[in-house]
């Protein structure tokens, strides 16, 4: 049993990518801006994955030690919800970076046309997750593929005019 996948939607829009070079070959400053860090002032977030740990623990309390010797992470010694609260501040991570470029109108907070286009910007086009406004939820490959489906068919319609 895991409590890897705990919160597949966030409230937390903190994070930040910013260009540090003109080189495009030199990765971008990408920030996540985890919980008390980003936007999620309420501690939704924070609390959800606490939660979520304590809803495994409930799960399994019944296999120990027959099934179960002991819990790996964050331990058994680890009780109290400030402790759990520090142990997912410490540990907790994402990989899904998206949403920097969201499609939608400028007067809105959008960077991108529905077709991909840099809004007030000539020949460049964004076609990865950072397109969508919120990320899509948990193993967001699905959603990437489609986003990069979509845009070829834009770019073929723009080519063939």
């Amino acid at each position: 049993m895991t409590w890897v996948v705990l919160k597949g939607h966030t409230n937390n829009r903190g994070g930040s990518v910013t260009i540090v070079s003109p080189d495009p070959r030199a990765r971008p400053a990408i920030e996540f801006r985890y919980f008390e860090e980003g936007t999620d002032a309420s501690g939704d977030d924070l609390q959800a994955v606490v939660d979520g740990i304590r809803l495994v623990r409930r799960m399994t309390a019944g296999m120990k030690p027959r099934l179960i010797a002991e819990e790996e992470l964050p331990g058994d010694h680890v009780t109290s919800e400030a402790d759990l609260k520090q142990f997912v501040r410490d540990h907790a991570w994402g990989h899904h970076a998206s949403c920097t470029c969201a499609i939608g109108p400028e007067a809105r907070g959008g960077v991108l046309t529905s077709d991909f286009k840099v809004h007030q910007t000539e020949r460049l086009r964004v076609v990865d997750a950072s397109v969508f406004p919120r990320a899509p939820g948990l193993f967001i490959v699905s959603a990437i593929y489609m986003v990069g489906e979509k845009a070829a068919d834009a770019i073929i319609a723009t080519a063939i005019r």
